[in-house]
């Protein structure tokens, strides 16, 4: 018996083994051209719904310099720094722990009024920037779109940080405007920064969207505290209706996840087809490339779902919904999935401080004959509770009205705000009031 196999043999394996390396490289050469052709496919799918592909394609038109709040708020970024950095200073001292522990609608000491208004005071520039910024017609975002996804994401984290300052600035101006007993001021003011908020709008992504609902909750607390501590006449009732009713009808989170999906897009790019050389990422990439064609495919499952009433929408999340985790489609798919239910929360929890706070606003009108909804001049879909499509809870206690949603948990926890069981507004102190920032 021969070990040793003959020429012949070897040659017949030899030819075999070329065979099926043969085979290997066709499969593998198919397989990468239909995930290029894929993707291809997908990009080409969404510019043709006239949709932004990558971040280079978020890039807004330009604006004169003196129009765009955002420019006008880059021009005061080091004022924004050393005004931050002595508000997380004052929030470290006796009077600052003391501010966090205020009763709902209470108004600041005299001691704690004048400490903040001698920081305000030194930033009468900052003030006016500040104003003229809100009263800016346009706000088309100064950020890079020449990045790449991850230093893009990085610099606009940045970014917005400056909003969250800027709203900051404009919180403590409401508060010490209304410890002087300036009224009126108080509510310009908190109605020009939830005006600011839709101008931002402009800026892209969710991470961008959350921050904007971030800055309408402090302009939300404020209006709400003015709302109740001085007369206000039915002109400002008016214009408190009127912001408002606008703020809700141009929140488009459709758009935020149109942008969010450009820059998957760019993530995609960056991360899956430009980690290899080309030659090498061409042939032998595409098991990597694939695992980013599934997100991009579930955007065309999430988007349409938001224009679809909330409680409709939250079903497709939950098991044996059509975006529910697992999803079939990937780990990546899986994980995108929270964030974006997380953006239709939130957007859900926007709408329902909006209608609380109208609310609020016309009960405040009505006088005190009011006795709830059918004695106030609104439509039913300003009332209705977005997280259960009925209307929102109305209560006249003692110390004044509870108007709330009962939030993500459907739960009526009684006007409850401080962890967020309901969402609302209720009387100053002697009620529980939500935590808006």
């Amino acid at each position: 018996m021969k070990l040793i196999p003959t020429k012949r043999t070897l040659k017949r394996w030899a030819i075999g083994l070329g065979i099926v390396l043969g085979l290997l490289l066709l499969v593998n050469a198919v397989m990468a051209w239909r995930t290029e052709a894929r993707f291809r496919e997908l990009v080409a799918a969404v510019r043709a719904e006239g949709d932004p592909a990558s971040i280079a394609e978020l890039a807004p038109p330009p604006i004169p310099v003196d129009e765009n709040a955002a420019a006008l708020i880059d021009k005061l970024s080091p004022r924004l720094d050393e005004f931050d950095k002595e508000y997380a200073e004052f929030y470290n001292t006796d009077l600052g722990m003391q501010l966090d522990n205020l009763a709902p609608g209470e108004l600041l000491t005299d001691e704690q009024a004048a400490a903040m208004r001698a920081i305000l005071d030194r930033y009468p520039d900052l003030e006016q920037q500040i104003h003229d910024a809100m009263a800016a017609p346009h706000y088309a975002s100064t950020a890079d779109f020449s990045l790449a996804f991850n230093p893009f994401l990085e610099a606009q984290l940045e970014r917005m940080q400056k909003l969250r300052t800027f709203a900051r600035f404009v919180n403590w101006r409401v508060q010490t405007l209304l410890a002087e007993g300036k009224h009126q001021e108080a509510v310009d003011w908190s109605l020009s920064l939830l005006e600011f908020s839709a101008l931002v709008k402009g800026e892209p992504a969710i991470v961008s969207y959350l921050v904007t609902i971030a800055i309408r909750n402090i302009a939300f607390q404020d209006l709400h505290q003015a709302l109740l501590t001085g007369p206000t006449d039915a002109a400002t009732h008016a214009r408190v209706d009127e912001v408002l009713k606008r703020l809700e009808n141009e929140t488009n989170l459709e758009k935020v996840l149109r942008t969010e999906r450009a820059l998957s897009i760019t993530a995609s790019i960056d991360q899956g087809w430009n980690q290899a050389p080309p030659v090498l990422g061409n042939m032998l990439g595409w098991p990597i490339k694939q695992f980013f064609l599934p997100p991009i495919e579930l955007y065309d499952e999430i988007i349409p779902l938001a224009n679809v009433p909330y409680p409709k929408a939250r079903k497709e999340f939950e098991a044996g919904g059509t975006v529910a985790v697992p999803t079939g489609r990937g780990v990546l798919a899986d994980l995108l999935v929270p964030s974006l239910e997380a953006a239709m929360r939130s957007s859900a929890r926007d709408v329902a401080l909006i209608r609380s706070l109208r609310v609020l606003n016309a009960l405040q009108l009505a006088g005190e004959d009011a006795q709830g909804l059918a004695d106030i001049n609104l439509p039913a879909e300003a009332t209705t509770d977005p997280f259960t499509g009925k209307p929102l809870i109305v209560k006249k206690t003692d110390q004044g009205w509870l108007v709330y949603s009962v939030g993500e948990d459907l739960k009526d926890d009684g006007g409850k705000f401080d962890l967020a069981e309901d969402n609302g507004f209720g009387p100053t102190q002697g009620e529980p009031e939500g935590e808006l920032n």
